[in-house]
């Protein structure tokens, strides 16, 4: 080869090298960073802006006419991550998602092209879309996000593993974003979406008292059995839970305490709970509605606050078959002790029964809190609140001002303006 011609394709090579490229970037587009995020579809908010029964019940059946809201009850609204990629930046992705502005915490989801949609921009960009499933984010609460590209060193032995630096000594992060954070609406309830067959499942806490407290979150959960009831009384009913569901509850809701309020009958057969070894199992066959007020109904009463009064089982995942009745109403019994409203205790009562509402266009007829205003009417004073009412009914039930006191250390908090609801290990540390 002639040397002039030689010289002229390495000078073209060289100045190819050092032509200016596209600069690699993924930048996070929502949520916004400092934005608000609100946990509740808009087919919820609505409801709960309803100010009596009879209204809540006709915008629900306006919601329930249209399909596309027709699901859009107890559960979150989804949390849908979008980022931009202007480099050509592709999955493997690692989303990163916590509660911690470090990640110490983990919270990491490995997506595939597959995962994420992508979508061409006309700039020759692209925008990336992935919906979070069951994120059940905590209520008041601050989130870090983070999406990294290109998970990895392309060394076959190595492959979509932890963790950030191979084995080889590659690192596995093409292009990483910056950190963006958001921070969760207060409005309770609070959702939880498992795998297995477990439904209406929700924290209990978050709603205010009528002192300008509020109920702590992360501590008490209440839903549906976690196993199906007895089949004839005889055979333990059938695991709903996957084993993915078992690992959330015990160590991300750090669950202690599987209380089950069915009767024997329902429960025939089971020698603990479908959460395993590690979480304790407590059978109360409790009582629902009116029966609260006859005799075994205190009794029983009594027994379900000393439970409660005993920082030790917490937290505590409580149920019956459907997470309904017997639960509803030791849920109302418990907040509306530590002061939440008679019209939010309703409320949240309702919101077990969306969208299969009994007797939506005559709310009347349907069950309602109708049974504890009639029960609770027996105590105290014409102007007394409803948390002295059931103050006293609980006195006349056998419990101690000692007990009720420990009960409100640990499930009531004060007002703390916009500070950032505590994390799971802080609620399990507080004393």
């Amino acid at each position: 080869m002639k040397p002039a011609k030689l010289s002229f394709i390495i000078g073209s090579a060289l100045s190819l090298a050092f032509l200016p490229c596209a600069e690699a970037a993924v930048s996070l587009l929502s949520p916004k960073d400092g934005s608000t995020f609100e946990t509740l579809p808009d087919a919820q908010l609505a409801v709960l802006d309803g100010t009596t029964r009879t209204n809540r019940c006709e915008i629900a059946k306006k919601f329930l006419d249209d399909k596309q809201t027709r699901d859009a009850w107890r559960r979150q609204r989804p949390l849908v991550l979008k980022w931009k990629t202007t480099g050509g930046e592709s999955a493997p992705w690692r989303v990163r998602l916590s509660r911690k502005a470090d990640f110490s915490n983990g919270g990491d989801l490995w997506l595939t092209e597959r995962d994420a949609k992508g979508q061409e921009q006309q700039d020759g960009s692209k925008v990336w879309t992935y919906t979070v499933p069951r994120a059940n984010l905590e209520l008041g609460a601050v989130y870090h996000w983070q999406v990294w590209s290109n998970v990895k060193c392309g060394e076959f032995r190595c492959g979509f593993t932890y963790p950030e630096t191979c084995a080889c000594g590659k690192s596995k992060a093409g292009h990483v974003s910056p950190v963006s954070t958001f921070r969760t609406s207060k409005q309770p309830p609070r959702w939880i979406a498992l795998e297995g067959n477990v439904h209406n499942i929700r924290d209990i806490g978050g709603w205010a008292t009528e002192d300008g407290g509020r109920i702590r979150t992360g501590l008490v959960y209440r839903g549906n059995g976690l196993n199906e009831s007895s089949f004839a009384g005889v055979t333990r009913g059938r695991n709903r839970l996957t084993v993915e569901d078992v690992r959330y509850m015990t160590e991300v809701l750090g669950i202690k305490t599987d209380l089950d309020l069915r009767c024997p009958r329902e429960i025939a057969g089971m020698d603990g709970s479908p959460l395993g070894t590690r979480v304790a199992f407590v059978n109360i066959d409790a009582k629902s509605y009116k029966e609260l007020f006859t005799p075994e109904g205190r009794r029983i009463s009594a027994r379900l606050f000393r439970f409660f009064a005993d920082r030790k089982n917490y937290p505590v995942y409580f149920h019956c078959t459907h997470g309904a009745d017997r639960t509803g109403s030791l849920a109302y019994l418990l907040n509306g002790f530590l002061g939440v409203t008679r019209e939010d205790l309703e409320r949240d009562w309702e919101s077990t029964c969306y969208p299969r509402v009994r007797g939506v266009d005559t709310p009347d007829d349907w069950r309602s809190c109708a049974f504890f205003d009639a029960g609770f009417a027996a105590y105290g004073k014409k102007d007394d609140s409803l948390s002295e009412r059931i103050r006293l009914y609980l006195l006349d039930c056998g419990v101690t001002p000692e007990e009720m006191a420990a009960v409100r250390a640990i499930l009531k908090e004060q007002p703390n303006g916009d500070a950032e609801a505590p994390s799971l290990e802080e609620r399990n540390t507080t004393k």
